[in-house]
């Protein structure tokens, strides 16, 4: 689906953005969201608040992904099918209708499941939930002592029977609750010290996940030790840093060298692992710095680089 999507964008943008919304609200269905977080994907897919009543209940959430107060003004006659509401000034966006449709669909699915409104394992990693909430949901998993959170592409194979799927801005993400690691894709991990810090523990998870490459294919939040605190202020809206901007400027394969050479002790062992001779490197040198504006083999060049990177992948 994903690979129809990206072909169908150069084709035509419109279409492929349909299809990306179809599989977005799929793979939340598939690994068993909840309603909240249906109600989410549409708010965070339309970049706008939406509500929906289900079974007598509304439900609010804003473009943000955080819960709000469903607006007073629609209407709110009970009805046996879900209704979702997209709060938009204005005539509505290109997808709104696909996005409600798609919604509307996937709660419905839900409801049919007779799913509670939200998992237990999304109730563990909600900041919104109560403690009380929280630890009932611990209790019912029986989790105990440090817990790990694994994030992973929704649409890879996940052993853990405790998990489920949450809709975030960087798409669909399935989060599990414990040791086991998915044989095959990226996967992010992170460790929550007690119940309290679940919340946080998924936030990396997620983080982690995004900094996974194919020669890293599993990281580990702790693991970043100090650089997590860098990846947590990422902010996709604002303006990149200038050396965020002068790697965007590097092709992929000039990105791939400077990678080994920063992270290897000299430029022989980086020729090493490349197996290229290291005054091939040498002589790269120069340009690299004149491109990204400092010396990337510097120890101060080293940390902006890896921080730069760092940023870079989050984008």
């Amino acid at each position: 689906m994903q690979e129809l999507a990206g072909r169908l964008t150069e084709l035509d943008p419109a279409a492929g953005e349909s299809v990306r919304v179809i599989d977005y609200f799929d793979s939340l269905v598939a690994g068993g969201a909840g309603i909240e977080s249906i109600v989410r994907a549409a708010a965070i897919l339309s970049a706008t608040s939406a509500t929906a009543l289900v079974r007598g209940r509304l439900i609010g959430i804003d473009a943000d992904g955080a819960r709000m107060t469903p607006a007073a003004t629609i209407d709110t006659t009970p009805t046996d099918a879900p209704i979702v509401w997209l709060h938009r000034d204005g005539g509505p966006g290109p997808n709104d209708a696909m996005i409600i449709d798609r919604a509307q669909i996937a709660l419905s699915i839900i409801l049919a499941r007779m799913d509670p409104t939200m998992s237990a394992v999304e109730r563990l990693v909600d900041a919104g939930t109560s403690r009380v909430d929280r630890e009932a949901a611990a209790q019912r998993l029986r989790l105990t002592g440090p817990i790990r959170l694994v994030a992973a592409p929704p649409h890879s194979s996940h052993p853990v029977a405790a998990s489920t799927v949450l809709a975030t801005r960087e798409g669909a993400v399935w989060i599990g609750v414990g040791d086991v690691i998915p044989a095959e894709g990226p996967v992010g991990t992170s460790v929550a010290h007690d119940i309290d810090d679940l919340p946080r523990a998924c936030d990396d998870a997620r983080l982690a996940l995004r900094l996974a490459t194919e020669d890293q294919r599993v990281v580990d939040a702790a693991e970043l030790g100090v650089l997590i605190l860098l990846a947590r202020t990422f902010d996709p809206s604002a303006t990149p840093h200038p050396d965020v901007d002068a790697l965007e400027g590097l092709d992929e394969r000039t990105r791939a060298v400077l990678d080994v050479v920063v992270e290897s002790e000299s430029i022989r062992a980086a020729a090493a692992k490349l197996s290229l001779h290291h005054s091939s490197l040498q002589a790269r040198h120069e340009g690299w710095t004149r491109q990204l504006g400092y010396d990337p083999l510097s120890p101060r060049g080293r940390v902006r680089y890896l921080a730069a990177r760092l940023m870079q992948r989050l984008t």
